[in-house]
């Protein structure tokens, strides 16, 4: 089964469903027959102007076998052609669908690069009483659109995968007219209250985990969020896509933990970070692989 812009073949197992919400494409991953243990709302990275590719399915074919979780992942409308505006109006209706009635215990929303800045985004811009997702996950987030962290070009030259001068370009392009300081690009302007167990998960050499660490210490002691930073030493943007090596085993181990792997498939935790850093009220211990 081929999606339309997946870029690359979807997975054979676990078993992908095709539908549409408000004219977007909708790939539904379930995780196998008998599995019901609630879904996660996945949003992609890639800058804005790419579409799913294969990493990405392989990525959540494992974590739906993992958790028994369904993943739900949504194509929207992409930069240049388009702007945040005309992405977040569908992307707050689909979430709204798919918490409507639901187990919000069993409900979380997650992202990886401009997919985790969305996701953020997506859950700081929720009305008074819509039910919010217990789980935010947020793999290698870029949280403030403007790159004016003067740790960044201290970063850069160690980080193969992102560039300022790239990145910048993309934000431009889907801010539109808007400032680029604006939440919904930036969420680390956004209001951090209420987010519920926020996990950050990101590499040393990424030039955008400054501001993860910023975020994380701007969120402590926020009423109603529960946010923890993971760092993994000498890892760049994105790395826990590429599916191999210690750290994207520790990165799937730690996803799988929070989203409940049912007791059928027990997962042996391999080596953590070396170092983890929690906020909002506490500091996790230091574990060394």
């Amino acid at each position: 089964m081929t999606a339309n812009s997946a870029g690359g073949s979807l997975p054979r197992q676990p078993t992908v469903d095709e539908s549409q919400f408000e004219g977007w494409p909708v790939h539904t991953v379930l995780p196998g027959p008998g599995d019901a243990r609630g879904h996660v709302l996945y949003l992609h990275g890639g800058g804005y102007v790419s579409p799913p590719q294969p990493a990405h399915w392989n990525l959540i074919a494992e974590l739906a076998g993992r958790t028994g979780r369904t993943f739900v992942v949504p194509d929207f409308p992409l930069a240049p052609e388009h702007t945040h505006r005309d992405v977040f109006p569908t992307l707050r209706r689909l979430h709204e669908q798919l918490s409507n009635g639901g187990d919000m215990d069993t409900f979380a929303v997650m992202g990886d690069s401009t997919g985790a800045t969305m996701s953020l985004a997506l859950v700081q811009s929720l009305p008074p009483g819509q039910p919010r997702p217990r789980d935010l996950i947020l793999m290698s987030p870029w949280l403030d659109a403007t790159l004016t962290n003067p740790e960044i070009r201290l970063i850069e030259p160690h980080d193969p995968m992102s560039s300022t001068e790239s990145l910048s370009r993309f934000a431009r392009w889907w801010a539109g007219r808007d400032d680029l300081a604006t939440p919904q690009l930036s969420p680390i302007n956004g209001p951090l209250e209420h987010l519920g167990r926020v996990a950050i998960l990101a590499g040393t050499n990424d030039i955008l985990t400054p501001d993860a660490r910023r975020l994380a210490q701007l969120a402590a002691g926020a009423p109603g969020t529960d946010m923890t930073l993971y760092e993994y030493p000498d890892m760049t943007h994105a790395f826990m896509l590429l599916r191999s090596g210690a750290e994207t085993d520790a990165v799937l181990a730690e996803i799988t933990r929070r989203l409940g792997g049912p007791p059928n498939r027990p997962a042996t935790p391999p080596p953590g970070p070396d170092r983890q850093v929690g906020y909002g009220g506490r500091r996790d211990r230091d574990r060394c692989g």
